[in-house]
């Protein structure tokens, strides 16, 4: 009873097609070193590869050997890299194409920078011209606060140094955030030209308008 439920086991755990071969199919596999065939799948082929031989001796199917978990793991480590490399290529194509969409010549990047450039250029002017008004203010604070080295200084100035501290800090963050802008711009641009001549001088019949 065990021996003829253990069959019934392995045999649902075939490939499919093993317990469907064609009339006359023989099962043959290799068993240390051994040839080992029969009508049916042989004990010894479970669990390795095995070949469907016709009456003919004709190999009508190769069936590989069920893969080891470390086997498997593998092949679906390789599996994962091979769909990341292909999403990476797919997403590296659209930007291109979104660049060529975007410039229509080397000129074009370049004027676009400038404009760039020139919008925050003007903006940080005008931060650091705010941050000296502010320095201008807490100079007189300060000036004002000597007086109250040996007594209490008063509430309403002591607040107003806390608030041109807070204000300076501020904006100068402010200063230095628009000079990263600044750099910021001019990498990204330099990047896009490059690439857009890269791109046009090596499209079929391209060259890049300069």
């Amino acid at each position: 009873m065990r021996r003829g439920v253990l069959f019934c086991v392995l045999w649902m755990t075939l490939p499919v097609g093993a317990q469907t071969s064609p009339k006359g199919t023989v099962f043959c596999c290799a068993d240390n070193g051994h040839q080992v065939c029969g009508d049916v799948l042989p004990l010894q082929c479970y669990g390795k590869g095995y070949r469907e031989v016709s009456p003919q001796g004709t190999v009508r199917r190769l069936v590989e050997a069920p893969l080891t978990p470390e086997q498997l793991a593998r092949r679906e480590a390789e599996e994962r890299a091979r769909r990341a490399e292909i999403a990476s290529r797919r997403a590296e194509n659209r930007r291109n194409q979104s660049l060529l969409e975007t410039y229509s010549s080397v000129a074009d990047i370049e004027t676009r920078r400038d404009r760039a450039l020139e919008v925050v250029a003007l903006e940080l002017k005008q931060a650091e011209a705010r941050r000296s008004l502010m320095l201008k203010k807490r100079e007189g604070l300060n000036r004002e606060a000597e007086f109250y080295q040996k007594r209490e200084m008063p509430p309403a100035l002591a607040a107003s140094l806390r608030e041109s501290d807070g204000e300076l800090n501020a904006q100068s963050l402010l200063v230095e955030a628009k000079r990263r802008d600044i750099e910021a711009i001019r990498t990204r641009y330099e990047q896009d030209r490059a690439r857009y001549i890269m791109l046009t001088e090596t499209r079929p019949g391209g060259g890049s308008s300069r």
